[in-house]
Parts: C-alpha cells; sequence; structure tokens
C-alpha cells in the first residue's frame, strides 16, 4: 500500500493496476465506507484507489487516472460535487463513469449531481452486489466505447 504523506489516502491491492487491469478509486471521508468497499472491490480483482477528501480524489485521478470512481457528496475539503466537476473538467479523466453513493436522498442533491455530470447515483446504505454489477455495467460501456 503506499499512502500520501500527511493524509488519509491510500493506494491499496495486491497487484499493480497493469497486472490487474481495473481500477476504482473511493472517494469516502468514512474509513470504515472505504474499507467495506475496498474488500469488496479487492475480492473482485480491482485495484484499489482511496481518497478521504474531495482534494484527494482529484489529484488521485489525474494521477492513477482510474477507470471508475465511488464519489460521497459529503467529503472535507472539496465536496464531492466540487470534486466532480474539476474531474469532468480534466481532459484525461472527462469520461471516466463517476458513481456517487450518497446518504442524501432528497431530490434536489441528486439532480445536483446528475446534471454536475455523475453517472449514477446511489444512496446509502447500498447493497454491496448493486455496486459491483453498476461497476461491471458502466465498466462495460466504457470498454465499448473505446472499442
Amino acid at each position: 500500500m503506499r499512502s500520501f504523506p500527511n493524509s488519509n489516502s491510500v493506494i491499496s491491492g495486491a497487484a499493480a493496476p497493469a497486472a490487474i487491469g481495473r481500477s476504482v478509486l473511493i472517494a469516502d471521508d468514512h474509513e470504515d465506507t472505504r474499507l467495506m468497499l475496498r474488500t469488496m472491490l479487492e475480492m473482485n480483482n480491482f485495484y484499489v484507489l482511496e481518497a478521504a477528501n474531495g482534494r484527494e480524489a482529484v489529484e488521485l485521478a489525474e494521477l492513477e487516472r482510474p477507470d471508475i470512481v465511488l464519489m460521497d457528496f459529503g467529503l472535507p475539503i472539496l465536496d464531492g460535487l466540487t470534486a466532480l466537476r474539476l474531474i469532468r473538467a480534466s481532459e484525461t479523466m472527462c469520461d471516466v463513469p463517476i458513481i456517487f453513493l450518497s446518504g442524501r436522498a432528497e431530490p434536489a442533491p441528486q439532480m445536483a449531481a446528475l446534471e454536475a455530470g455523475c453517472n449514477d447515483y446511489l444512496i446509502k446504505p447500498v447493497d454491496l452486489d448493486q455496486v459491483l454489477q453498476l461497476i461491471e455495467r458502466r465498466l462495460l460501456r466504457t470498454a465499448g466505447a473505446l472499442a
């Protein structure tokens, strides 16, 4: 695991992204949520990157170029919506699928996230099987678009 100085960001996984081929950035300020998602994803052969705040999410997205991003709405430093907009503004990351996982169930935050460019919005607590199926569908669509 590689960690960033003075932060909670870590890059985990038994193998490098090239060896596995699929990478996921989890941006969530709750360590237990990142652990739960990381465990499920690593069990399904994903290379996992983690960010504890929105600024780290944007920096890791640019640096590591994950295949998909799981983003919480309520992140410190930069909220999830701002981080989403910055990632979408990046030439190298503008097409990456971004799935919001949020405890905010009201229509306004969902609409704001969708209008800012997130691909899907799931309300916490999430069903891990549903998250995995959604990730797989999004990655298949992305691969199909590139072919």
